[in-house]
């Protein structure tokens, strides 16, 4: 309504939110003097905005009966829209509101390989249940060519892994939430285990399960054994670890799998993990998350207990 109101006067253009205070100050004082004071103007200045306002509005506004300055009908039907105005610019604009975790009823989404969802998932759920038990969670699976549009637009609160090529200026990333290796996975009893783990020899001669998932530490691994001139010999090829849990029992199949993932193999009886032959490369755990949403106050909220559950795990 005063947005109308206003229109029809000057187009808004000739307006400046001061002219609102001012007004504001006279209708609840009806004095420019105690005005001046609420404001913490001089009399002068609050003399000045209510004659520019008068110009403005082509009406007198607010006049003198008595002691008091007493508002016209044209001031009295501006008045309510007046106050909408700065009540929603205190609200909406100029206030920082903290985000109340533990009363927010919002949906964060995750981008996340399955490594993710095994590895670091569990712990963060257990966090948010704690904290903020009518908060919920999704997550999405990375596609390399989307994350950064997925982020920017808001699809996506946080990616959470190991993403080298995020190198855009408008994504912050915090390094290291947890650094991660890779180790062996096996059946206990394979026939080439001595003192709990393959040499180089037992490890080439394998039959081994190639995992090829979204994520890129997989190309970690592969780029360091290219590097060491050691080949596999791969008969399966599978996009997720946890197909291993029923292919790898009681064969001669193995797999190199991160250190993380191991957690979710180490309650079957029938499965090992051991340490490579050679020197594991390492990746760096982050989460990412635009520019757009450095500020908000969620993602702030988010990105802390991430970091603070990640960090001590």
């Amino acid at each position: 309504m005063i947005l109308v109101l206003l229109e029809g006067v000057m187009g808004l253009h000739g307006l400046d939110l001061n002219f609102l205070l001012v007004f504001e100050a006279l209708w609840e004082t009806r004095s420019v003097s105690r005005a001046s004071e609420k404001l913490a103007l001089s009399q002068p200045a609050t003399s000045h905005a209510l004659a520019k306002m008068r110009t403005l509005f082509d009406d007198p506004l607010f006049v003198r009966v008595k002691n008091d300055m007493h508002p016209t009908p044209r001031a009295i039907e501006m008045a309510g829209p007046i106050q909408q105005v700065l009540e929603v610019t205190r609200l909406k604009i100029l206030s920082t509101q903290p985000f109340d975790a533990a009363r927010a009823g919002k949906t964060f989404t995750f981008c996340m390989t399955d490594v993710g969802e095994t590895a670091y998932l569990p712990a963060i759920v257990d966090e948010v249940r704690r904290t903020a038990p009518d908060v919920r969670l999704k997550t999405v699976s990375p596609i390399a060519a989307k994350i950064e549009e997925t982020l920017e637009s808001g699809v996506v609160d946080l990616a959470l892994g190991y993403f080298p090529d995020l190198k855009n200026q408008g994504m912050f990333q915090q390094n290291i939430l947890r650094t991660s290796g890779f180790v062996c996975l096996s059946d206990k009893d394979h026939p080439r285990l001595q003192n709990g783990q393959l040499s180089m020899e037992g490890f080439m001669e394998s039959t081994h399960v190639a995992i090829k998932t979204e994520g890129r530490s997989q190309e970690v691994i592969d780029r360091t054994m290219q590097d060491l001139k050691i080949r596999r010999r791969i008969f399966l090829v599978l996009p997720h670890f946890l197909s291993l849990l029923s292919l790898i029992p009681n064969t001669t199949l193995v797999a190199i799998i991160p250190m993380d993932v191991s957690l979710a193999f180490k309650n079957n009886p029938r499965l090992r993990t051991h340490p490579l032959p050679f020197p594991s490369p390492t990746v760096d755990i982050t989460q990412v998350w635009h520019a757009k949403h450095h500020k908000d106050a969620s993602n702030l909220w988010l990105r802390t207990l991430v970091r603070r559950v990640l960090k001590h795990r």
